[in-house]
């Protein structure tokens, strides 16, 4: 027989990725629109399929790990880690080379992303208070070590860039409090009384 009778609904952890890969979304797409950018950007939630050089412009949002601590019976609080990937690609455009192409991508939608997760306009992506106790960029790297650039084992003929955000939001998480259950087979009584003595339990059999 199950303990837990409740239904147990989406955790906070899970809202709040959904949440992130919504505003990067709706605010990146009224950047392209307001600067009268050319770029056609797309947005995942945990993709794990290759970037393509035909793609152009991609992010994409994944849960790392959720830290746990001043947790009791009834919440606790998570200091979850989000991972944030862009990825762009780069053609040649007149006398600028793909590279540069690719790298001015990457910094542009690398700058958009910053501004907004660091936005204080957001400060709780949105939710009601009490979901959210905090957000913040911890840092982002660029793919200097492994790309065109660090390892000349690794040059990439796609001029594909590649930058990562750690994105840190605190959450709270709840659950009911244990309410205890009846102690069948004992249909006997205690009662209380007062004596010289104290308080005393009276069992009434």
């Amino acid at each position: 027989m199950a303990i837990i009778t409740e239904l147990i609904g989406k955790q906070g952890f899970e809202k709040v990725a959904n949440r992130i890969a919504e505003i990067l979304t709706i605010e990146i797409a009224n950047q392209v629109t307001e600067q009268s950018f050319t770029e056609t950007v797309e947005g995942f939630l945990e993709r794990i399929e290759p970037f393509d050089k035909s793609e152009d412009v991609m992010f994409s949002v994944a849960l790392r790990e959720d830290n746990f601590d001043g947790y009791t019976q009834k919440d606790s609080q998570g200091g979850a880690m989000f991972f944030i990937d862009l990825f762009c690609s780069g053609y040649g455009e007149g006398d600028t080379p793909p590279s540069i192409v690719s790298a001015n991508k990457m910094y542009r939608y690398a700058g958009l992303i910053r501004y907004i997760l660091s936005s204080g306009k957001i400060p709780t992506l949105g939710f009601p208070p009490g979901l959210i106790g905090g957000k913040y960029i911890k840092k982002f790297m660029v793919d200097t070590d492994y790309s065109n650039f660090g390892n000349h084992s690794n040059y990439d003929g796609s001029y594909i860039r590649f930058c990562r955000f750690i994105f840190i939001v605190r959450i709270q998480e709840n659950q009911q409090l244990w309410e205890g259950i009846p102690l069948h087979g004992n249909t006997t009584n205690i009662t209380y009384e007062e004596t010289s003595k104290g308080t005393q339990l009276v069992f009434n059999n």
